[in-house]
């Protein structure tokens, strides 16, 4: 493929990552970071926005399934045209895993990827609300 070619693809893959984007991002009005302010009686709005983090039976290779799902304890964040989940971040001992981005409505707050577990100690989800900014959980990998 000629150079001039490789840019064009390049540049359609941007365009058309940009027009496939059903919410305006006008709507992302918080980015500041988020928290419970006290753990031993968080509210529900905090339940809401924090992920929860499980790790599944580890496989002979050492991996394990990693399920996050923002909202704890049976309260799930709402998916609709103007409040939802529009990103959440998975980090191993600080270092990006996965990452996913979400669409109002027709996603929900969820991410699963498989990591090797024995490399890893801690794992770290980020949420990130349009409305209410970013909720951060962390667990230790045993």
């Amino acid at each position: 493929m000629e150079r001039r070619d490789a840019l064009k693809v390049a540049a359609l893959a941007v365009l058309s990552t940009t027009v496939a984007s059903a919410y305006d991002e006008k709507l992302i009005v918080n980015k500041q970071a988020m928290g419970i302010k006290d753990p031993t009686n968080p509210t529900e709005l905090e339940l809401k926005h924090s992920p929860e983090i499980t790790i599944g039976a580890v496989d002979k290779s050492g991996f394990a399934l990693v399920e996050v799902n923002i909202g704890q304890k049976g309260v799930i964040h709402p998916s609709v045209e103007n409040h939802w989940i529009y990103e959440i971040t998975l980090l191993g001992d600080e270092q990006k895993i996965a990452t996913v981005t979400l669409e109002p409505k027709t996603s929900r707050g969820y991410l699963a990827t498989h990591v090797d577990t024995k490399t890893i100690k801690t794992l770290t989800a980020i949420s990130r609300c349009n409305l209410h900014g970013y909720y951060t959980s962390s667990i230790n990998v045993s």
